[in-house]
């Protein structure tokens, strides 16, 4: 039976509803964004670039350089929103994403812990949080990201094993949808299928199964197809090649004293080749991962690039509030491997990986404030509201949530759906 128990309270939403838009308001009038829309969300280099492949996509231009960098997802979408209403568009777009990640994370944190505390807490996290008011003022993929997050942990919170081939559409369709929007996901979707294709290989009936795991890979297969078409090169995307390159690599020269700045390193980094760049990772293992800490610390703890020293309050609070996650994200894990060796939560084990990839990511490109980090608040704010409520409930004795069989990273014979 689905339990939609906490939509039943509907004072208690329109309350969290009430305090999210007053917190828009305040951030979005404080920063000035509110007056100038038309002119911040395409004032940054990132958002011309998709909006170029929007372009390119619509036909307003022949070709797009930028594609082989791009996925398709966003600047479709982008595009739509901008033909329909110019910037303002974009903007209305975002604000419906940002209002949509809050509920349904909402909804999604309720039905994984069955605690309306849980629920409430995350939806303030992410209704208060400053950096991500602000992005929905920016034509950038961010708001889109956490927007499917939320989607993705509210078919999360349906998954049991093995699974119907509607939860495992709900459990794959949107990671494969955050991968053509942020390529850093393949991790994670590679794996969702790997988990799914063990629990549908325990099913009765595994074509059905099969079939919609196939389907739900669609977006990813014409990304591919056209990366082949337009750029010719087989995979997702460069990005993550160019940013290995361009940020990390031209960063670990400049920690080894082989270049004086990143600048300077980079165009020795693109140079090298992948077997290069692999020997010469394995020849300074620590320095790699000094400077992958340091670029990822740097991230979790920087404010948003759209803040500056005219809102030196909301400054403070969002570097402040980024240095607190910080180490809650430290505090955290002995709670969720506590929690993982108590329950063996397929579920939980999921979420952990979502919030592992972003920050994987995270350590790879700098100075752009907490853009990168920020979008893992759903994953390991729910993860470890799910942490804290199955490993209370072992030290109180009572039934741990999640507790059917059906939940667990090792099935023990639940009923088909």
């Amino acid at each position: 039976m689905v339990d939609w128990a906490i939509a039943k309270r509907p004072v208690a939403l329109v309350g969290l509803n009430l305090v999210a838009a007053a917190c828009y308001l305040l951030v979005g009038w404080r920063t000035g964004s509110l007056a100038h829309i038309d002119t911040s969300i395409f004032s940054t280099p990132d958002s011309h670039t998709y909006r170029q492949v929007a372009d390119w996509i619509y036909g307003a231009r022949s070709s797009s350089p930028a594609s082989i960098w791009v996925p398709f997802l966003y600047p479709t979408v982008l595009g739509l929103a901008d033909r329909v209403g110019g910037p303002l568009g974009v903007w209305a777009m975002n604000v419906v994403l940002w209002f949509l990640a809050l509920n349904v994370t909402a909804v999604a944190a309720y039905r994984l812990t069955r605690a309306y505390w849980a629920a409430g807490l995350i939806f303030l996290l992410l209704a208060t949080n400053i950096s991500l008011i602000l992005l929905t003022f920016q034509a950038l993929t961010e708001i889109t990201t956490v927007a499917l997050i939320a989607v993705w942990l509210l078919g999360l919170s349906f998954l049991k094993s093995p699974p119907s081939p509607l939860r495992v559409a709900a459990a794959l369709l949107p990671v494969a949808l955050l991968v053509v929007v942020k390529p850093e996901f393949e991790i994670l979707l590679v794996v969702t299928i790997l988990f799914l294709l063990v629990a549908v290989w325990r099913s009765a009936s595994r074509a059905p199964r099969l079939v919609v795991v196939a389907a739900c890979l669609i977006p990813v297969a014409a990304q591919v197809a056209l990366m082949a078409g337009a750029n010719h090169v087989l995979g997702i995307s460069q990005i993550g090649d160019s940013t290995i390159r361009g940020y990390y690599l031209s960063q670990l020269f400049v920690y080894l004293g082989m270049s004086p700045d990143v600048y300077s390193a980079q165009p020795q980094a693109v140079a090298m080749s992948n077997t290069a760049l692999l020997q010469f990772l394995a020849a300074h293992p620590l320095a790699a991962v000094r400077v992958f800490a340091h670029i990822l610390r740097d991230n979790l703890d920087s404010s948003s690039n759209f803040l500056t020293a005219a809102n030196p309050i909301l400054l403070t609070i969002d570097t402040v509030t980024n240095q607190v996650y910080a180490w809650v994200l430290v505090a955290m894990v002995p709670i969720v491997a506590a929690a993982l060796w108590i329950r063996r939560d397929a579920r939980l084990a999921l979420l952990s990986v979502g919030a592992l990839n972003v920050f994987l990511a995270g350590g790879l490109s700098f100075w752009q404030g907490d853009r990168l980090t920020v979008i893992a608040i759903p994953l390991w704010g729910t993860a470890l509201a799910l942490a804290v409520r199955q490993v209370a409930d072992r030290v109180r004795g009572a039934r741990p949530v999640g507790s059917e069989p059906s939940s667990t990273l090792h099935p023990v014979g639940a009923a088909e759906d």
